[in-house]
């Protein structure tokens, strides 16, 4: 069986990556090092390769400089935490994102008769 990372291109795991991410952040506010811990090791990190941690920073960065998500800082005890939540641009790119795929499997599962 080919590889994924044979099949699919770096950009393709990149967007799977900010899917994932988003989903995550519409389930709940959460900050950057918690997404780490989330998807940072196991089969997901292995899916995505190459520097996991640095991938997930820049899907953050590209997720609110799209205005998907915004964060608010608070302040720690052991520092400044960024907490992302996600926008109303978010939410309705996510509904329609979750339509896509709903529609993309029923086409995989005709083929596959």
């Amino acid at each position: 069986m080919q590889d994924s990372h044979d099949f699919m291109t770096k950009e393709m795991r990149r967007t799977i990556l900010k899917i994932r991410i988003l989903m995550s952040i519409k389930k709940k506010k959460t900050y950057a090092y918690a997404i780490l811990k989330e998807f940072g090791s196991g089969s997901f990190a292995n899916f995505i390769g190459g520097q996991i941690k640095n991938d997930i920073y820049n899907s953050l960065s590209a997720l609110e400089k799209s205005g998907y998500i915004k964060h608010s800082v608070k302040v720690t005890r052991n520092g400044v935490k960024k907490y992302y939540s996600i926008t109303a641009k978010g939410m309705k790119t996510s509904k329609n994102l979750k339509k896509a795929f709903k529609e993309s499997i029923g086409y995989a599962m005709k083929m596959l008769r």
